[in-house]
């Protein structure tokens, strides 16, 4: 798949993914509104497919990770804005920042809080792109081949392996 294979794909906006994203597994891809440039590659392999991983990770502003042992040095901005919320015994506040990969990348090169103000930069900035396959080895090695090839800023990972 080339970038002229991905532009001919149907634009979703992020406010018609719940309707339009299938429950299939597949690939994604987040172009800048402004730009039309690729800024993420993402795979969606796991149960609910695309539709799980765009509409109810990456849009959902309660997707956050209160686990300690994830938090990272690199966290340090997010978890000083941190989603804070009692645990279970009500006796220690935990701190949730974005969890997944694209919303956590673009809360920490953009300086943006947790949850709502991620979210709302996708929504108002982005949109998604989605082509669906049930070849999971194939997903994972085209997403690898093409943030190789076309390095997205918000991708991490990938990013300096040959393509």
């Amino acid at each position: 798949m080339h970038i002229m294979e991905i532009e001919s794909l149907n634009s979703i906006e992020p406010s018609d993914a719940k309707y339009v994203i299938s429950k299939n597994r597949g690939i994604y891809f987040w172009f800048d509104r402004k730009t039309d440039s690729l800024v993420y590659i993402g795979i969606a392999v796991g149960v609910g497919g695309l539709r799980r991983r765009i509409v109810s990770q990456h849009l959902n502003p309660k997707y956050l990770e209160y686990r300690t042992i994830k938090h990272t040095e690199k966290d340090h901005f997010q978890l000083s804005n941190a989603v804070k919320r009692l645990s279970k015994d009500n006796k220690t506040v935990r701190k949730g920042i974005d969890k997944s990969a694209f919303r956590k990348s673009i809360g920490r090169m953009l300086k943006l809080k947790p949850g709502n103000e991620t979210v709302e930069y996708i929504v108002n900035n982005l949109y998604v792109k989605t082509h669906e396959s049930e070849d999971i080895t194939a997903i994972k090695l085209l997403e690898e081949k093409l943030i190789s090839e076309y390095q997205p800023k918000f991708n991490t990972t990938h990013k300096h392996k040959n393509a």
